[in-house]
């Protein structure tokens, strides 16, 4: 099911690329009053497809291509007119910043923008309104829920844009209200009917779901309707993109973490952190001076700040930052919102996450990565490691400077409630590493250090 989260993903972006092709045709068209020259097209397509891949990389960062956000509202539509604006900028300093190129475009460029905004907020509104037909939509129905993972209904309905509709729930536990329009089944010969009149598609087992032989004969009649069946940990991973720790056991990570089959794409991601690490120390190195003496004159102590940290396969390591918090009086404790211990110039410092940018030498020493789980503290890790299942396996993966816990909005402390979340974020990278993920993990990384959303 996560494939077809990027099948549906990459099938919008071909469209995307499509109109932006049809677009610049068009805006040749409407600018020359006749067909384009093969010169001409010829030329045109030489440069702007380098700017369309400009194109792909601002509509992705403003988040146009995430499934669960609705593509038929005023706040998608203002999105999109960012995106043009943003992007048509950056097109026109390309041709009257580089040398060389022997068009000058202003006209179709402005044409192409209008036309693609026009044609991509068309096509995208008429998506979402689509997604929204009864046809169209994928009946849910939950067997033998647990009242510990009741709230997946509420995750579902509240991600309508993703296509899923909660139908039913048989046996649902005692005392749990099911919203409205919601079905209850307790009898196993009443399954079969419910499917049918609520036309149910897919239906949700418990990982640890133990069927008596009445049931299993009835979900087994079912497949002549076509029914799916998905194990409650995929289902929830696929609404929610986290992985539901109070819901797997060891066999999930048996059936799910294969870090053999990894070393190609760690090879590569090696590789990409290094180039990075030394292309950001080139780009920051006339910063460093400045954010040095900031912080020395906010407060007294030294520049940088230095700590243990667990690193992959529960390695210690000394994490280096510039220091944000005062030396004075301080115990050390993790850092909570609003931390009077911040000086003005950390806080700063920490919202932009310019603090960050000594960890370059942690990465290009192996011991980080630009993208993974946050290292913890190693007494912390192991007061975690008693209170949370699990919480250990997040070491099998390189920590990062950012991650997809961080650029989830949501601030997380290293109290046990909040890691408990935080496991979630940290175990579906574990699962689904990847450069397609990094690379996204990246870009909302960008929006969040905007925003000032994350740490």
């Amino acid at each position: 099911m996560q494939k077809s989260y990027k099948r549906q993903q990459i099938g919008i972006f071909i469209i995307d690329v499509l109109l932006m092709y049809i677009s610049l045709f068009l805006a040749l068209i409407l600018r020359t009053h006749a067909f384009p020259t093969p010169w001409s097209l010829r030329v045109h397509l030489q440069h702007f497809t380098i700017i369309f891949l400009g194109w792909i990389l601002v509509f992705y960062t403003l988040g146009m291509y995430r499934l669960e956000r609705p593509f038929d509202d005023l706040l998608f539509l203002r999105r999109v007119l960012l995106g043009v604006l943003v992007a048509g900028l950056a097109s026109a300093g390309y041709f009257y910043l580089i040398p060389g190129i022997p068009i000058e475009p202003k006209t179709v460029l402005l044409l192409f923008a209008v036309l693609y905004a026009i044609l991509f907020w068309t096509w995208r509104y008429g998506l979402g309104k689509l997604r929204k037909l009864s046809s169209m939509r994928v009946g849910v129905g939950f067997l033998d829920l647990q009242a510990s993972s009741f709230g997946i209904i509420h995750e579902t309905l509240a991600r309508v844009s993703l296509g899923y509709d909660v139908r039913f729930v048989y046996n649902p536990p005692e005392g749990l209200q099911l919203p409205v329009g919601i079905r209850t089944v307790c009898k196993a010969e009443d399954l079969r009917a419910t499917v049918e009149d609520t036309d149910t598609d897919l239906i949700i087992l418990d990982d640890k779901w133990n069927s008596s032989e009445e049931l299993l004969r009835v979900l087994f009649g079912l497949l002549d309707r076509r029914v799916r069946f998905m194990r409650l940990s995929a289902y929830y991973e696929l609404i929610v993109r986290r992985v539901p720790v109070g819901i797997i056991d060891e066999s999930w990570f048996l059936e799910n973490i294969d870090l053999k089959i990894k070393k190609p794409y760690e090879a590569v991601k090696r590789c990409a952190d290094i180039i990075l690490a030394c292309i950001t120390l080139i780009v920051t190195s006339p910063i460093w001076p400045l954010i040095a003496l900031a912080v020395k004159l906010s407060s007294k102590g030294p520049v940088f700040f230095r700590q243990a940290r667990l690193g992959r396969f529960d390695k210690p390591f000394s994490i280096l930052k510039f220091r944000t918090m005062r030396v004075e009086g301080n115990s050390h404790e993790p850092t909570g919102p609003n931390d009077p211990r911040v000086t003005a110039v950390g806080s700063f410092l920490r919202s932009s996450r310019l603090d960050e940018i000594p960890q370059v030498i942690n990465i290009l020493r192996g011991e980080m990565s630009f993208v993974g789980p946050r290292p913890e503290r190693p007494e912390i890790a192991l007061a975690l490691e008693k209170a949370i299942p699990y919480y250990r396996q997040r070491h099998l993966a390189k920590p990062g400077i950012t991650g997809w816990d961080q650029v989830s909005g949501e601030y997380h402390s290293p109290s046990i409630e909040d890691t408990y979340e935080k496991l979630q974020f940290d175990l579906y990278y574990l699962k689904n590493m990847s450069l397609y993920l990094d690379v996204s993990i990246f870009f909302k990384t960008i929006v969040t250090v905007f925003k000032r959303e994350g740490r």
